[in-house]
């Protein structure tokens, strides 16, 4: 992801790597994780996209970045789904941006399997190309991994 994150970093989507630490997650923020995981396993992208975005509005440290990684690869399977070329490969690219600077597991999510999932989905989009984009996108999409951190 370093070739993404050196050509195309825009400000406000990198942040320091001593800011990279896991966000205080209120009770009411774990329950919206939770539930965007669950939306997004089963294919409800959209609406594990506003899960997300609850707990992305309710924090202000450099790491809510995450969730906004999360929402935008949430925008990406939305976007397959409809057919939308263009907005397929952008949602991946900023996901692999946002998320890329974080490390295998964060908030219990296996984030290394997301972001080899975001390469594999980004390359094969754009193999496929915006004519047959349509034949992914059932049953392609990657499955969350998640255990809630004690």
């Amino acid at each position: 992801m370093a070739d993404l994150r050196s050509a195309r970093m825009k400000p406000g989507y990198q942040i320091a790597p001593h800011e990279v630490v896991e966000p205080d997650m209120s009770e009411a923020d774990w329950q919206d994780f939770e539930r965007g995981v669950a939306l997004f396993n089963r294919g409800e992208y959209w609406e594990s996209h506003e899960a997300w975005e609850l707990i992305w509005r309710r924090h202000l440290e450099p790491s809510r970045i995450f969730f906004q990684g999360l929402i935008q690869l949430a925008a990406a399977y939305h976007q397959l789904g409809r057919g939308i070329f263009h907005g397929v490969i952008k949602h991946f690219n900023n996901a692999a941006l946002k998320l890329g600077q974080f490390p295998d597991v964060f908030l219990g999510l296996d984030v290394k399997v997301l972001n080899e999932a975001i390469r594999d989905g980004r390359r094969k989009a754009e193999a496929l190309g915006e004519e047959n984009l349509k034949s992914m996108a059932e049953g392609w999409a990657v499955q969350m991994r998640f255990v809630r951190p004690d």
